[in-house]
């Protein structure tokens, strides 16, 4: 079967919504809810380390092979292109994974800051996960989220990217307002002590635990790879690459300063003994419930545009891997309104299967959001290596600062984060199969069934039909 001319997405996305897809999917709610464990984990000066060199490290390989292969699915595509189809469908599938899996952190953590705000919205006890009691309440604000977002998705990507806009820019207004609180308000003799360590642990494990789990936190900007060929005309690949850049650049330096301005309001041993430390730092340091309402109405505007970002992502990597016939064909699809709304489904059903979890299910999606996303850093790395090499003259709109050899750090680093996403968790589990481990194996079990059955379709193209698939959509973005 010969592949298709047309890919059949629209040519809508400017620039100003390419930025707020990126930095919206970045910035969410997770750092409300994490940020105890960062101050408790690495202290507060370590934490802002750990995100500085994780910053770095995912700072530049992506705007390079973003502006060469600019093609629906991103890293899949880099992945095909340098290590072939199963390197692709292996990086899609974990991407997959994990732009569900930040879709349920969204969807559990939205029932929690509404339940802070309003109690009486948790309802009964259904049922207990990992002791963890999951509430009704908790559970239809999931479902209900997951519904909206399914449903803003399926009507396409111009409605959704035009909310975007309007919740990300709220967002920034907001977190300047309370940047200027805590520096009016704030002490610095709080930020001691800087750098945190157990009984057997040094003082940069504690940074090094957090540093891994800076993919996760940073996942959300190559949103804009997974749409590159929904860009309007009017819209460079150069201008592409350099909104990558500075979402990341601009994200790094959100989580750096949102970690000192919340540990400048109170001493690190009260901060990490609160729910939610980020809000209620500034509510038991002032007095005053309004700052904490304000930093939750953050959140929960943060919730709506990472939610949206991932739901968009992985619809668009499942689109990807069926345009190609490396999955079922049907992810492939396109509604009158112009987006995959099989693969929409798909990710709109299973997400509504994790919100099942509850809030003990919080920490082991952003752990196996981190492991998920590394190894596409890997491989994304290696491809800039490997491209330089076999492709030394390819036009390229933007080349990484240093070249191969900043890569090759990338790389090594990508494999120390590896190691650190599947070690620190059997550390926590008492060195037993930790939760995430399981949640992997299932996953990893679900796409080797996937692959099978897709095994017929997948072979009516050969290497040169995918590559031209690939290649097509790239001429129709430019």
């Amino acid at each position: 079967m010969p592949p298709a001319t047309s890919t059949g997405l629209k040519h809508e996305l400017c620039a100003s919504e390419f930025f707020t897809l990126s930095f919206g999917a970045i910035i969410g709610v997770g750092w409300i809810v994490a940020l105890g464990n960062w101050v408790s984990t690495a202290g507060s000066i370590g934490a802002i380390v750990a995100f500085v060199f994780g910053g770095l490290m995912t700072l530049l390989c992506y705007a390079e092979l973003g502006a060469l292969f600019p093609f629906c699915g991103g890293e899949i595509a880099f992945a095909y292109e340098s290590f072939g189809i199963r390197t692709c469908f292996a990086v899609g599938w974990l991407l997959l994974l994990t732009y569900i899996a930040t879709a349920v952190f969204e969807a559990i953590s939205v029932g929690w800051i509404v339940a802070t705000l309003f109690p009486y919205t948790k309802g009964p006890v259904l049922y207990t996960v990992r002791n963890s009691a999951v509430h009704l309440g908790s559970v239809l604000l999931g479902f209900a989220g997951m519904a909206i977002v399914t449903l803003l998705n399926y009507k396409g990507i111009k409605p959704a990217a035009r909310l975007q806009d309007a919740l990300t820019y709220a967002k920034l207004a907001l977190v300047l307002a309370v940047g200027f609180v805590a520096l009016a308000y704030g002490r610095i003799e709080n930020l001691h002590p800087g750098f945190r360590s157990g009984t057997s642990r040094s003082a940069w494990a504690g940074v090094f635990a957090i540093f891994m789990t800076t993919p996760f936190w940073l996942s959300g900007f190559n949103t804009v790879c997974q749409v590159m060929e929904e860009k309007s005309r009017r819209t460079s690949l150069k201008t592409i690459s350099r909104i990558i850049l500075l979402s990341i650049a601009l994200a790094t330096l959100f989580y750096c300063s949102i970690i000192f301005f919340c540990a400048m309001m109170l001493p690190s041993e009260a901060l990490v003994k609160l729910d939610l430390p980020a809000a209620s730092a500034f509510k038991v340091a002032l007095h005053s419930s309004l700052p904490f309402r304000v930093i939750l109405a953050i959140g929960l505007i943060g919730n709506l545009t990472v939610w949206n970002s991932m739901f968009i992502a992985g619809s668009r990597i499942l689109f990807a891997l069926g345009r190609a016939h490396i999955v079922w064909r049907g992810f492939a699809d396109i509604s009158s309104t112009g987006i995959p709304d099989k693969a929409v489904l798909f990710v709109g059903v299973l997400g509504c299967a994790g919100v099942f979890l509850g809030r003990s299910g919080i920490l082991p999606m952003i752990n196996l959001a981190s492991i998920c996303t590394v190894l596409p850093y890997l491989v994304v790395s290696a491809a800039v290596v490997k491209m330089r090499r076999q492709r030394p003259d390819e036009p390229r709109p933007y080349r990484v600062p240093g070249g191969a050899v900043t890569a090759m750090l990338a790389v090594f680093a990508s494999m120390f984060i590896i190691f650190l996403s599947l070690y620190e968790p059997y550390l926590d589990a008492n060195r037993h199969p930790p939760f995430e481990w399981w949640l992997l194996a299932i996953w990893a079990a679900l796409g080797a069934s996937f692959w099978i059955v897709a095994e017929n379709k997948r072979n009516e193209l050969n290497e040169t039909e995918r590559r031209k698939v690939f290649r097509t959509a790239a001429l129709e973005s430019k």
